[in-house]
């Protein structure tokens, strides 16, 4: 049975699928945080303990760790709220020095484009410079 186009269109589909899939979940779950997440959910380098390891100090010790973790988890948390509360303060006062930050800085729009610059997404430089385009395309 031949399919002709249709048959085509389906084999670059599932060609597509069949490499894609795989990139993506390489992609993803190569993320050192992913990583870390699933070693530790799912223990890949906790073995059995011997058994003539004592249980109760051993949980202690966790927990002990646990808790040293949440006070320095608290500590980070302020001091990035303060670093934070610093940052808006200097914008402020840099904000009531001149009318454009951007301008003051010497910034161009090309630099505050995004990640995709190369692909000419983001905001553009000149408005005009659209609107004559379109009007030229059609």
């Amino acid at each position: 049975m031949v399919l002709g186009r249709a048959g085509l269109r389906l084999e670059a589909q599932k060609f597509v699928v069949y490499v894609g899939i795989p990139i993506v979940a390489s992609v993803a779950y190569n993320e050192p945080s992913v990583q870390k997440w699933s070693a530790d959910y799912f223990q890949f380098m906790k073995y059995p303990s011997n058994p003539k390891t004592n249980l109760k100090e051993e949980f202690e010790q966790l927990q002990k760790e646990r808790e040293e973790q949440l006070v320095q988890e608290k500590r980070n948390r302020k001091g990035r709220e303060e670093y934070l509360s610093q940052l808006k303060k200097l914008s402020l006062e840099r904000g009531k020095g001149s009318g454009n930050s951007a301008e003051a800085d010497g910034e161009t729009v090309d630099q505050k484009r995004g990640w995709f610059r190369w692909w000419r997404w983001g905001r553009r430089s000149d408005p005009s410079v659209d609107s004559d385009n379109s009007s030229k395309s059609i």
